[in-house]
């Protein structure tokens, strides 16, 4: 008896029984449950039935004609396969054998003739409730995927699709699963350095990247700031520490690359190597890892320094995740170092190292599903904003008399703001972006405060180094440049207990316009700055040579510049 399709109920059940007095049976017992019931007598026309009924349930005898249980109920598995059905065999005898061949054609239960109705619900009953039980675990697992398609398309479009210089720096990402928890972040500083991010997260998937907005945002307006690359990972470590749960955690390695200086700059905390190559592919340096990830600890340790190597602009910096050679082949080896290192050095050449990395290792892996997410960033060392201009140096002021004041100090400014900084808290204070909120919270965003910080940044490394620290701009001739000073610089600076740099910001209002000064005075002892230009012109003629930062550029970017007290005191004029 086969119950016509059009009167079909909520729940559906299939018995594919050849005796007559079992499909009646059956019927009857699976009505009293309020399933609606379709029968086919053999196993064969159970498949066909199955395709039009759609069952939540299926009850099959193993000896039919045409087509025995076991193949039948194989073939109906197969049509279901996205959906839980469950399929009760019936048997006649008890043996170990035949359960063990119901089980492997499929069925979820064994029912032996004869049993009671009891017994029959009951066993119903409990393929329902696991029926319920795999819905609602298919509905989560959907939530979970919206969720994860939701966070990646956060991701892309809203954290890395903010990154900056994506036309230079090219990063590949491949993920373990559909979300990554590794992150790639790029910004440009104000003086026109650029700072890079790859960090990887514990694990792989959504829950590994709960710390992925917060530390975009940090990692960008810290930059936009002009926060050095120390204070940066200071606070992204903090953040971390306090947002998220003790066992995740952020391997990352943080560089700023800087043109002006020929350097770049490298915190490696968990991460495999840095490396730097040259244009030939020659591996220059590798900075392996100096701390423990990120997250783990509420401060950095006290004795982690950033590395800090000279390059030329030719150079490469490349970055990677552990998922690169942690790769597995069909094999069971692991894609390793020395693959890397190969093909990094291939692709150097071509300019295309990331690119060459990712096509190696999808090659080496035959196919075989990623156990953990890969990235790669490949960065130029060259051609982010290095300056070269003429200046002449009878535009400077260089008056080395005793402070005097210029016309502008008989009009009273719209505002004005100081701050004076002494002894170990020069080692420990970056000033500068507190200088900056300060003028963007009177005066709002503009586009003329890049130049602004340039010039405070120029105007008071220039006092630290040169006056409070004493060091001398000779250092950095040396074959290691920048990084010697850099390493003299920090050894002081760890040194020094007196000393201070005062900071005065005057804010005029004009009738067209405004005028900002700013005056910087240090206790150092100054410098003979006419003798500094009657050097640069007897080196490089009548003008001054500019490669990089310092005197001349705040003198391009300026109004007036003028030094007093024998160069420990400057003022700077800019019309905004």
């Amino acid at each position: 008896m086969v119950t016509d399709l059009a009167n079909k109920e909520d729940k559906v059940a299939l018995v594919v029984e050849a005796d007559v007095i079992h499909q009646r049976l059956l019927h009857k017992l699976l009505g009293q449950l309020g399933y609606q019931v379709f029968i086919a007598e053999n196993g064969r026309r159970g498949i066909e039935l199955y395709s039009e009924c759609m069952p939540d349930i299926v009850l099959m005898d193993i000896d039919m004609p045409v087509m025995d249980g076991y193949q039948a109920a194989r073939e109906i598995k197969k049509l279901a396969s996205g959906r839980f059905l469950p399929l009760i065999f019936f048997v006649k005898q008890d043996s170990e054998d035949i359960y063990i061949n119901c089980f492997d054609a499929g069925g979820d239960g064994v029912v032996v003739w004869p049993f009671s109705p009891q017994y029959f619900h009951s066993k119903v009953k409990s393929v329902e409730r696991i029926g319920i039980l795999y819905n609602q675990l298919q509905a989560l697992q959907q939530s979970q995927q919206q969720d994860a398609e939701l966070a990646e398309q956060l991701m892309a479009g809203v954290i890395e699709a903010r990154n900056y210089g994506t036309d230079k720096i090219n990063i590949v990402a491949q993920a373990a699963e559909l979300f990554s928890g590794d992150i790639h972040l790029t910004a440009l500083c104000p003086n026109g350095d650029v700072n890079v991010l790859l960090g990887d997260f514990t694990g792989h998937g959504l829950r590994s990247s709960i710390g992925a907005i917060p530390l975009a945002e940090t990692f960008r307006a810290m930059t936009k700031k002009g926060f050095s690359l120390d204070k940066i990972i200071a606070e992204v470590n903090r953040q971390l520490y306090q947002l998220l749960p003790t066992d995740l955690f952020l391997a990352a390695a943080v560089a700023t690359v800087s043109s002006h200086d020929q350097s770049v700059y490298i915190f490696n905390a968990g991460l495999p190597d840095v490396y730097l190559l040259s244009e030939s592919g020659r591996i220059k340096r590798k900075v392996n890892s100096v701390h423990p990830p990120l997250g783990i600890m509420e401060n950095l340790l006290s004795d982690t320094a950033i590395s800090v190597h000279t390059v030329k602009q030719t150079d490469t910096l490349v970055m990677f995740s552990d998922g690169v050679i942690e790769a597995r082949a069909p094999s069971d080896k692991m894609f390793g170092i020395k693959r890397l290192e190969k093909c990094m050095k291939a692709g150097v050449v071509s300019q295309q190292a990331a690119s060459t990395i990712i096509e190696e290792v999808n090659a080496f892996c035959h196919g075989l599903p990623q156990e953990d997410d890969i990235s790669i960033i490949e960065v130029p060392c060259g051609g982010w904003g290095a300056t070269s201009v003429e200046v002449s140096k009878q535009a400077i002021n260089l008056n080395n008399t005793n402070y005097c004041l210029l016309e502008h100090d008989n009009v009273d400014p719209a505002w004005q703001w100081q701050m004076k900084l002494t002894g170990t808290r020069l080692a420990s204070v970056n000033p500068i972006p507190m200088v900056m909120n300060q003028i963007q919270e009177i005066e709002g965003e503009r586009d003329r405060w890049q130049s602004i910080y340039t010039i405070l940044t120029e105007l008071y490394v220039n006092a630290l180094d040169h006056g409070v620290l004493g060091l001398s701009s000779e250092l950095k001739s040396s074959p290691e440049g920048f990084a010697e000073y850099f390493k003299e610089r920090q050894l002081r600076l760890n040194q020094l207990a007196s000393g201070y740099i005062d900071i005065e910001l005057k804010y005029y209002a004009l009738n067209q316009g405004a005028k900002l000064v700013i005056r910087i005075k240090d206790s150092g002892e100054g410098f003979d700055i006419k003798r500094f230009f009657a050097k640069a012109s007897e080196d490089n003629g009548t003008s001054i040579k500019l490669s990089g930062r310092g005197i001349e550029l705040v003198l391009q970017l300026s109004d007036t510049l003028h030094y007093y007290e024998e160069g420990s005191l400057v003022e700077v004029s800019v019309l905004c």
